[in-house]
């Protein structure tokens, strides 16, 4: 798979159209925009999966943004991507809503898994971006391991798999939130800079995610990372010492998002990964 990976990003960094079909697997609405918001304008047949609502059923997040409630704050977070996707004139970029609620997508790894490989026996992508098994939020470790299963799957039905493609996102470095960066990795790196015009379209459609203003100033507007999926072991921490969602004391832990990987790897018959 690294020559079909290496194709769509030679594509990519050249400035050039993407015709080929793509799928992209995010965990909330603006992970995209992070991760690849310059480039969704040149993808003219794309599919993005958006794995969560982006709205933790606790309530904590809507009453700080303002909201009246979490169904209210969902609502806002699906205007927010609709209006990025407009702003980035990514009119090639079709989306589809799984809507788990934010901060519980390692509960629903199975169900995300089995998802996703239907849409890749209907959708043939050549490539699928996704975000990285690393430890910054457990929804976008979700997303790395959903993808990753359903490739497996894919694979294992005889059928030829698509290119697993990362796009960077956070984690922790130490003390630090480090944003625009991989966990070390031997996979090698693909960096596109951006110009001026890329920029200011990334600027246009993170505008647009206001309810997330004060997050998105962290990411900067000069780069955007790749790099093909690293073989992953779900079922050992991303990284040494604390993760850096459970510095932010939420109910889910590491531990607990590992027992989750370890089910949904037995129910859907993953009894020999890669890895293992």
């Amino acid at each position: 798979m690294i020559g079909r990976a290496a194709a769509v990003l030679k594509t990519m960094a050249s400035g050039d159209a993407v015709a080929a079909p793509i799928m992209i697997v995010a965990a909330h609405p603006d992970d995209e925009t992070i991760g690849m918001g310059a480039q969704l304008w040149r993808l003219h047949n794309a599919l993005l999966l958006q794995v969560t609502d982006g709205a933790p059923r606790d309530g904590r997040d809507a009453a700080a943004h303002g909201y009246a409630g979490v169904a209210e704050y969902a609502f806002a977070r699906g205007v927010e991507l609709r209006a990025a996707l407009e702003a980035g004139r990514a009119g090639g970029v079709r989306t589809e809503v799984v809507g788990i609620p934010d901060q519980e997508a390692c509960f629903e790894l199975i169900s995300l898994t089995q998802r996703i490989s239907q849409l890749l026996r209907e959708t043939a992508p050549a490539a699928i971006f996704t975000q990285a098994y690393e430890g910054g939020h457990p929804d976008h470790d979700a997303a790395a391991f959903a993808v990753a299963a359903a490739v497996w799957l894919i694979a294992a039905e005889g059928r030829s798999p698509p290119a697993i493609l990362e796009m960077t996102g956070y984690h922790a470095d130490g003390p630090r939130f480090a944003t625009g960066t991989f966990l070390a990795a031997d996979r090698p790196i693909t960096t596109i800079e951006l110009d001026a015009a890329d920029r200011r379209r990334k600027q246009s459609m993170i505008d647009c995610f206001t309810s997330q203003r004060d997050l998105l100033a962290r990411f900067d507007l000069e780069t955007e990372r790749f790099r093909e999926a690293p073989n992953y072991d779900f079922l050992q921490p991303p990284q040494p010492g604390e993760l850096y969602y459970e510095t932010l004391r939420w109910s889910i832990t590491g531990e607990i998002w590992r027992r989750q990987a370890r089910g949904a790897l037995g129910e859907l018959g993953l009894h020999a990964p890669p890895w293992a």
